[in-house]
C-alpha cells in the first residue's frame, strides 16, 4: 500500500507543516510513521518516539536539581539561623529572621512553581492545536471508513471536548491552582495557619473537577459510540446487499466495497494509533519535567522537616501539592483526548 498516495487523495499534505510547528525539536514524518503502523510495526515506533523523548528530557533536568539544593540550603540556613538566635531575648530578632528566611524562600518556590506553571499552559495549548489540526483529518478518515454520520457527530463532540479544555480546565481550574499555591504561601505567615480549611476545600473543588471531566467524557464517548455507527454500518450494509443483488457483477462489486471499506478501516486505524502516539509524545517531555518539579518540591519538604520550622516546611510542602495539581491538569488534557480517540478507532469498526 502506497502512504504517500494515500496521504495526497485524503488531502493531508499540508498537515507535515503543522507537525513541524508543534515538533519543532523532533524530525518526524507523518507518512513515515503511517507507513510502519500499517507494516504491524508498532513496538519499534513506540521504542523510537519513547527514546526522543527521553533524550528530550535529559537535558532540562539540571534546573531542577539547582532548585532542589536551594530549598535545601534554605531549609538548614532557616534551623541555624533560628538556633543562634535563641540566645538573644527578644523575640523582635527571632521574628525577623524567620520572615526574611521565609521570604527567601518563598521567592524561589513561586519561582519554580510559576515555571512549572508556564509549562502546563504551553502543553495544553499544544493539546487543543494538536486537536485542531489533526482530529479533523483523523475524522475524514473515519467519514470514509464509517459514514458521513458518525464522521459529523463525533467531529460535533470533539468541538465540546475543545471547550471543556479551554473553558473549564484552563479558564478555571488553572487559576484555582494558582490562587492555592499563593494561599500556601500566605499561609505560614501566621503561626495560626488560618487558610488551611480554605485550602483543602480547594483541593476538594480541583480534584473532583478532574475527575468528573475524565468521567463525562469517557461516559459521552461511550453512550455516541453505542448508536450513531451502528446506524452507519447499517447503512453500509443495505448498501452491499444491493451491490451484490444486481446482475452479473453484483458478486464482484461486493466483494470490491468490502474491500474498499476494509482498507479504509485500515487506514483509519493506523492514523487513529499514530495520534495516540503523537500526542503521547507532545506531552511526554513537558508532563515527565512537571512530575519531576512537583516530587522534587514534596522531597525537599521532607528533608527540610527534619531541621527546619514547622512553617516552611508545611509551605514547600503545598507548593508541591499545587505542583502535583498542575501535573494531573495536563495529564488529564491528554487523557481526555487520548479516551476519546481510543473509543471513536474502537467504535466504527462495528460491522465489519
Amino acid at each position: 500500500m502506497d502512504v504517500e498516495t494515500i496521504w495526497e487523495e485524503y488531502g493531508f499534505g499540508q498537515l507535515q507543516n503543522e507537525m513541524d510547528r508543534l515538533f519543532p525539536t523532533y524530525d518526524i514524518s507523518f507518512p513515515e510513521l503511517m507507513h510502519r503502523l500499517l507494516q504491524g510495526d508498532v513496538l519499534g515506533v513506540l521504542s523510537d518516539y519513547l527514546q526522543l523523548g527521553i533524550k528530550e528530557m535529559a537535558g532540562s533536568t539540571e534546573g531542577i536539581k539547582n532548585i532542589f539544593v536551594w530549598l535545601v540550603v534554605l531549609g538548614v540556613m532557616s534551623a541555624l539561623v533560628g538556633h543562634f538566635v535563641e540566645v538573644f531575648d527578644k523575640h523582635q530578632v527571632a521574628d525577623l529572621s524567620f520572615y526574611f528566611i521565609y521570604l527567601l524562600m518563598s521567592t524561589v518556590l513561586l519561582k519554580c512553581f510559576s515555571q512549572t506553571m508556564d509549562l502546563t499552559v504551553h502543553v495544553m495549548e499544544n493539546i487543543v492545536l494538536f486537536s485542531r489540526l489533526l482530529i479533523p483529518a483523523y475524522l475524514m478518515a473515519v467519514g470514509v471508513a464509517a459514514g458521513a454520520m458518525t464522521a459529523g457527530t463525533y467531529y460535533q463532540f470533539m468541538l465540546i471536548l475543545l471547550c471543556i479544555v479551554q473553558e473549564i480546565l484552563s479558564g478555571v481550574i488553572l487559576p484555582l491552582i494558582y490562587s492555592y499555591c499563593l494561599l500556601a504561601v500566605v499561609n505560614g505567615i501566621w503561626i495560626e495557619e488560618k487558610l488551611t480549611l480554605f485550602m483543602e476545600f480547594l483541593e476538594k473543588i480541583i480534584g473532583g473537577v478532574l475527575k468528573a471531566s475524565v468521567w463525562i467524557v469517557t461516559g459521552l464517548s461511550v453512550f455516541q459510540s453505542v448508536l450513531t455507527p451502528v446506524l452507519d454500518s447499517f447503512q453500509n450494509t443495505i448498501v452491499q446487499k444491493t451491490m451484490g443483488a444486481l446482475p452479473g457483477v453484483g458478486d464482484a462489486a461486493e466483494g470490491v466495497m468490502k474491500l474498499t471499506v476494509g482498507s479504509a478501516v485500515v487506514i483509519k486505524n493506523s492514523m487513529g494509533l499514530g495520534l495516540l502516539i503523537l500526542l503521547c509524545l507532545l506531552c511526554l517531555t513537558p508532563l515527565l519535567r512537571i512530575g519531576l518539579t512537583a516530587f522534587m518540591l514534596k522531597a525537599a519538604a521532607a528533608l527540610m522537616g527534619i531541621v527546619s520550622n514547622k512553617r516552611i516546611t508545611t509551605c514547600a510542602d503545598q507548593v508541591g501539592n499545587g505542583a502535583f495539581f498542575l501535573f494531573r491538569l495536563a495529564g488529564t488534557a491528554m487523557l481526555l483526548f487520548l479516551i476519546s480517540i481510543a473509543i471513536i478507532a474502537i467504535a466504527t469498526n462495528k460491522g465489519l
